[in-house]
């Protein structure tokens, strides 16, 4: 058996569908179902009960899917003993969007080196759906990221909610104070994909309400979105951070999104495999730096209360 395989072997239990899992994996489904079929063959044993509806797993396969967690955690026990043991100082790969690190980015890394001597922290930038898939495929151990859903395969801890702002550049014309939602979906918006929180949580609000979302650019980057909206061609919806200097140079103008409100939540997830008893003192500082965070988005953030020891809870 080989670690990968159970990882993948975990995600195809929790989905209940190989080609969704997948999709959710970032495989080919061939290479997946090739993947499931070796760890059968080597253990000699059917896993999965394959049926119209998906697959699910067999007596011998929810023993594995059981065993498995704790195979994994384990394995990262042994490899931080092992680092512990050789002097060398813990790795831990954060990753986090580009929203949070252009607001506290640089403060996150110094802070790390004062106040976690003992590890050392790698820090990924990206869109809040690439982080989560990273962290399902096991190449990052932590991620703060927004609207992350319910998964038996995560573990999330809600640290704040955040009030998405309407961004266009300025005009004569442009009127102070918020804007309704009906009016911010209508203009020419530039957003980035289908699969990202903000067009997600865009659309789900909207066909609550029955509106139209005018999506006339798809761009797959947040700093060409912002381009557009530079040169007046576009209008968008973003959380602060990613314009927060063009709004206080008064390049561009953010408005609160009103009747309703748009929020996203931000979690601190990682895989329920990994154990959180080494990393007592990390968390601790994520829920300082968020501390810091919320403080530099200022009316636009909400943080939700952490007076209580943070404790990591299991989506069942």
């Amino acid at each position: 058996m080989k670690p990968r395989q159970l990882i993948y072997f975990i995600k195809v239990v929790d989905v209940g569908n190989i080609t969704k899992a997948a999709e959710q994996l970032n495989l080919a489904q061939t290479a997946l179902g090739i993947q499931i079929r070796n760890l059968e063959e080597s253990l000699h044993v059917q896993l999965l009960d394959r049926h119209s509806r998906g697959v699910s797993a067999t007596p011998a396969g929810l023993l594995l899917y059981e065993r498995a967690h704790e195979i994994l955690q384990r394995i990262e026990d042994t490899r931080r003993d092992l680092i512990s043991l050789a002097g060398e100082r813990a790795r831990i790969r954060l990753g986090a969007t580009p929203s949070i690190l252009k607001l506290i980015g640089t403060e996150l890394v110094v802070a790390a080196k004062q106040q976690l001597p003992g590890i050392a922290l790698h820090v990924v930038e990206e869109l809040s759906f690439v982080l989560t898939d990273a962290l399902e495929r096991g190449e990052l151990d932590y991620v703060l990221a927004y609207d992350i859903e319910e998964n038996p395969g995560l573990r999330r801890l809600a640290l704040m909610k955040e009030d998405l702002l309407h961004i266009a550049a300025p005009g004569g014309d442009t009127p102070e104070g918020g804007i309704s939602f009906k009016q911010a979906v209508a203009g020419d918006l530039a957003l980035v994909s289908s699969r990202d929180i903000i067009w997600r949580r865009i659309h789900k609000t909207a066909s609550r309400l029955s509106l139209d979302v005018n999506v006339t650019y798809q761009v797959q980057s947040m700093e060409a979105i912002k381009a557009l909206i530079l040169h007046g061609l576009a209008e968008s919806i973003m959380p602060f951070g990613i314009v927060s200097e063009e709004i206080q140079s008064g390049a561009l103008i953010a408005r609160r999104i009103e009747r309703p409100s748009v929020r996203l939540t931000l979690y601190l997830a990682h895989a329920a495999h990994k154990g959180l008893s080494d990393d007592t003192a990390f968390i601790a500082f994520v829920d300082g730096m968020i501390d810091r965070l919320a403080a530099t988005i200022g009316p636009y953030a909400h943080p939700i209360d952490r007076s209580q020891p943070p404790q990591i809870e299991a989506d069942h």
